[in-house]
């Protein structure tokens, strides 16, 4: 649960491949998303100042400025479990998407752990759940998608490309942690790794995982959290967003680490832990809450963006 002013939950976004080798920027498939914000829950959790705005904002990016071919956005009431399902199938069922599309889910809201106390260091068997409209606490999972529930629900879409972002408090217990590529916030006291190492531990993690802690595991979708499983994602005012999505938004623009024309979902992590970690961590607000965003391994990469 969150402190309201300050907490902010996450999405989920889901990224493609591509022929890194072409000079255009013109993708040769079409790219969908469903993206939901829930600020307001009508008093069963507590009122988000700026996770509607984050709906928002991302619903822009990707229809106007990455020229997505469709985009469903809800937020708060509409944002409900009932209409995830249903615009799942109705994405699910369009005649023209393929196998070779991608696909991004992204969340932003509350969200919560099954377990407390310590991250656990192997195994997962808990669950962590994002709250749609009209969710309770504890969660009614009529109202509440767990992390199994949501990819269950997501493989229906036939896109093999798939990401889902989550911007939410305890969102990388989607991942799975024997699958997460990214550091603990006691990492944070060096810096973020660089490109080249977060690949070579994608690549390793995928090649050791034995399946034990699958939460959302790399062959069904990359996922890309803003907190670990036992962290809090802050929102605030100085950001007018929540600030691991106030990030990413930025990595359209600023998160081409190898300059080739595209940010892939490794390059959004590696931007928006970087300024994280600079600008929020070591800045005007000081090491409040320790947190940093997760992702999970895999032996591929995906495009989220066309960089700008």
């Amino acid at each position: 649960m969150r402190r309201p002013w300050r907490i902010a939950a996450a999405g989920l976004l889901a990224a493609a491949l591509a022929d890194l080798s072409s000079c255009a920027l013109n993708v040769p498939y079409d790219k969908y998303a469903i993206v939901y914000g829930i600020a307001d829950y009508n008093g069963l959790l507590s009122t988000l100042t700026y996770t509607d705005d984050d709906a928002d904002a991302m619903y822009q990016l990707l229809l106007v400025s990455q020229g997505f071919d469709l985009v469903t956005l809800r937020t708060n009431s509409a944002a409900t479990k009932s209409q995830l399902l249903t615009d799942i199938g109705n994405i699910a069922t369009d005649p023209d998407m393929d196998e070779e599309d991608l696909f991004v889910f992204y969340f932003s809201g509350h969200g919560g752990p099954e377990g407390i106390g310590p991250e656990p260091e192997t195994g997962d068997a808990e669950n962590e759940w994002i709250s749609l409209y009209g969710s309770t606490y504890p969660p009614d999972l009529s109202t509440t998608f767990s992390d199994d529930a949501l990819v269950a629900a997501l493989r229906v879409i036939p896109c093999r490309k798939k990401v889902i972002i989550i911007d939410a408090c305890n969102s990388g217990g989607f991942i799975g942690n024997e699958l997460e590529v990214d550091g603990e916030p006691a990492a944070l006291a060096e810096g973020s790794e660089s490109i080249l190492e977060l690949a070579a531990d994608a690549i390793r993690l995928y090649a050791n995982f034995d399946g034990s802690s699958a939460d959302i595991p790399p062959w069904e979708a990359l996922v890309l959290s803003a907190a670990g499983e036992r962290e809090l994602s802050l929102e605030g005012p100085f950001y007018g967003h929540g600030i691991f999505t106030y990030y990413l938004l930025e990595a359209e623009t600023e998160g081409d680490q190898d300059h080739d024309g595209w940010v892939t979902v490794t390059e959004a992590f590696a931007y928006t832990q970087e300024k994280l970690y600079r600008d929020y961590y070591l800045g005007r607000f000081g090491p409040y809450d320790a947190y940093s965003p997760h992702v999970s391994g895999g032996p591929v990469d995906y495009v989220l963006f066309e960089a700008r």
